[in-house]
């Protein structure tokens, strides 16, 4: 029953995985979702980190990378939903020193809202901060929100 059980455990990780690259956090709670016993699931997790399935730090810069590009995700975002996937602070901050070492946060902002407008102009005040609320819930910092809307009006007169 033991050998049994884990296979299906493993086979329900295999599954997860394939739909999507998930966390250790993340895929622990999903196989707790379907009543797999805590020694069945410490299992399957030990043996997809042996197998090199399940590497947090890889699956961290991936899933980072692919919201920052295709979703213009700012650090303080990426931080906060690494984090809520069970990410280690560490892995955390080093994704993010990856990431905005390559690129400029401020030149980021910059191209996400110059390719929202698409030659629009700001707009009055309001509009204005409607777009600092944009890149806010986006997770850029006030401070390079402001830049970045001071170069726009700037470049607009």
């Amino acid at each position: 029953m033991g050998e049994d059980l884990l296979r299906k455990a493993l086979d329900f990780a295999y599954r997860q995985l394939a739909r999507n690259p998930r966390s250790r956090i993340e895929l622990e709670r999903r196989l707790r979702e379907k009543n797999f016993p805590d020694p069945i699931i410490r299992q399957v997790i030990q043996r997809l980190e042996e197998y090199g399935y399940l590497d947090d730090q890889a699956f961290a810069l991936q899933w980072a990378k692919d919201r920052l590009t295709r979703r213009g995700w700012g650090p303080s975002r990426l931080r906060i939903e690494l984090k809520r996937k069970g990410i280690a602070k560490e892995w955390i901050e080093e994704t993010l020193r990856e990431l905005f070492e390559e690129r400029d946060e401020e030149t980021l902002a910059f191209d996400l809202i110059t390719h929202r407008l698409k030659g629009r102009g700001l707009g009055d005040v309001r509009e204005q901060r409607r777009w600092f609320s944009y890149l806010l819930r986006r997770g850029y910092s006030p401070d390079v929100i402001q830049t970045v809307l001071r170069r726009m009006k700037k470049n607009e007169g």
